[in-house]
């Protein structure tokens, strides 16, 4: 059973190129593709999925500038919650350059919410 972090950003302005320029820097500094090309090579780590973002000309609602869904890897005792912590990092790095955006990121049934005095979404709480 594989669980996934689920989120969306919603707002009335389109992303500028700005921002996707600075949502795809943010992804290739987070990418996870060498750790997962290691645990293919040797079994070794955690079975990452890379980060995704959903084709933005087709949105599932009106308003939504980014949404998407990854999975979370799950073959070791402490890897779900390494890999959550991984993705709500780069998430709050998305997360300050969109201004204005209302986010919805949750695990299943559990909202991970901005926290708005460390400016981050933190799996913590």
């Amino acid at each position: 059973m594989s669980v996934s972090i689920y989120y969306t950003a919603k707002r009335k302005q389109p992303l500028t190129a700005t921002e996707r320029n600075a949502i795809d820097a943010a992804i290739a500094r987070f990418a996870v593709e060498d750790q997962l090309e290691e645990y293919f090579r040797s079994g070794t780590g955690l079975n990452w999925e890379s980060f995704c973002i959903y084709d933005a000309t087709q949105p599932t609602e009106a308003g939504i500038v980014l949404e998407g869904a990854t999975k979370l890897p799950d073959n070791s005792e402490d890897a779900m919650w390494i890999g959550l912590q991984h993705w709500c990092q780069l998430l709050t790095e998305i997360h300050l350059q969109l201004s204005g955006a209302n986010w919805h990121v949750h695990v299943d049934d559990h909202a991970i919410v901005w926290d708005n005095t460390s400016n981050s979404f933190d799996p913590s709480q």
